[in-house]
């Protein structure tokens, strides 16, 4: 009698359902990583409309969300990896538009902290030693958990080879002057408190102006 198929899914899969049903939406469109990539990240594209209930044109945008960054765990930093915190994540970009500088910029990233060793969780920055996209000045890349309950809580029935649960990351993009204050004691918070002041738009505004 011949042989059956292997039925189990693949972790992308896994990943790529829990991201279903979390947004209970197929993605637009799926960006593949080249199939012969060491460490393979593919990136979905879900439309959404970021005002509940609203028709505007205007409030429409992407979810980006990576699959694959968590196949390769994080180290952990050397005290540990803090409480509530993990080694495996995937990373969130809320945008207008498809922008091929995006999906590049997104899949680096999500490749980085396995290939340059270093752990990443909210508050986190890569500051980059010119702007990764040709449309905004500002040069560091700034990470936080999401503030939406269902992004913050896509994977979180995922784990990967060790147990450990996968949590997902936004990116942002912040000014020099506002990287200057969140490296200081006490300057995520009051970076954070600014972005409240000033109600940061959930999604990437290239153009927004520095809040300090």
């Amino acid at each position: 009698m011949g042989g059956t198929a292997d039925a189990t899914p693949t972790r992308a899969q896994v990943r790529l359902q829990a991201m279903l049903d979390a947004l209970e939406d197929e993605p637009e469109q799926t960006f593949l990583d080249s199939a012969d990539a060491e460490h393979r990240v593919d990136i979905h594209a879900f439309g959404r409309n970021f005002v509940e209930g609203s028709e505007s044109a205007d409030d429409e945008g992407y979810v980006l969300v990576t699959n694959g960054m968590s196949d390769r765990l994080m180290p952990a930093p050397p005290a540990g990896v803090p409480e509530g915190m993990t080694r495996a994540a995937e990373l969130v970009w809320y945008v207008r538009d498809l922008n091929p500088e995006y999906i590049s910029n997104l899949r680096w990233l999500a490749k980085l902290p396995a290939f340059d060793r270093f752990f990443l969780a909210s508050g986190h920055r890569v500051p980059m030693p010119e702007p990764p996209l040709s449309f905004c000045g500002f040069q560091t890349f700034f990470f936080l958990t999401p503030i939406y309950g269902p992004d913050a809580r896509m994977l979180s029935g995922v784990t990967v080879d060790e147990g450990e649960a996968v949590a997902t990351l936004t990116v942002n993009l912040i000014s020099e002057a506002e990287y200057a204050l969140v490296k200081r004691e006490d300057g995520l918070g009051e970076l954070l408190d600014l972005f409240d002041a000033n109600d940061h738009p959930m999604v990437f505004d290239p153009q927004r102006i520095s809040y300090v």
